[in-house]
């Protein structure tokens, strides 16, 4: 149960900045989702929030959009975040991933393992790095941590005000072992 309450267009009279991000969110993605309902309470915090597309997108050319899943839901199943690693296991299901019962290979295995370091905000050791290096340059290197931090934070945010699970992400929900 989330300690702050999301906003709704149907709640309370808002500010008009957030109901006209409220309404252009709507309108751009088809819902407001419990996390950016709630972060709307706090325009800071959501513009801090929302800034983060530009590294994603760097990381999306460099892995594709599987591959952002794949990165993104190790990082929130190791840090434990149920709104997130559901979130994710959500689009991995829907690629035909069956998350319980896949072996990452290549690539995915490497994502999945740098994300399972930076999900428990550790160094980088030698093999994982040794590794990086010889399929990424510098650059890329700086843009997957960066990325990873940012999904790390919202993992953070979302499990320390306790966001709910959308209602759609509900029948995605990994059994109790992979989220805590």
């Amino acid at each position: 149960m989330s300690i702050v309450e999301r906003i709704d267009r149907d709640g309370p009279p808002t500010a008009p900045e957030v109901a006209r991000i409220f309404t252009a969110l709507t309108a751009e993605e088809g819902r407001v989702t419990n996390m950016k309902a709630t972060l709307l309470q706090a325009l800071p915090a959501f513009d801090a929030f929302s800034h983060w597309k530009d590294v994603k997108a760097a990381v999306r050319a460099l892995v594709g959009e599987h591959g952002v899943s794949v990165y993104s839901h190790a990082i929130s199943t190791t840090s434990g975040c149920l709104l997130c690693s559901t979130y994710f296991r959500r689009l991995l299901k829907n690629e035909g991933i069956e998350p319980d019962e896949w072996q990452p290979a290549g690539d995915d295995a490497l994502l999945v393992d740098l994300g399972a370091v930076v999900g428990q905000a550790q160094p980088i050791g030698a093999e994982l790095s040794g590794r990086l290096k010889a399929r990424f340059d510098d650059a890329a290197i700086v843009n997957l941590v960066a990325y990873g931090a940012t999904m790390l934070a919202t993992n953070a945010f979302n499990t320390a005000i306790g966001i709910p699970l959308d209602d759609y992400l509900e029948p995605y929900r990994a059994p109790l072992a992979e989220t805590a």
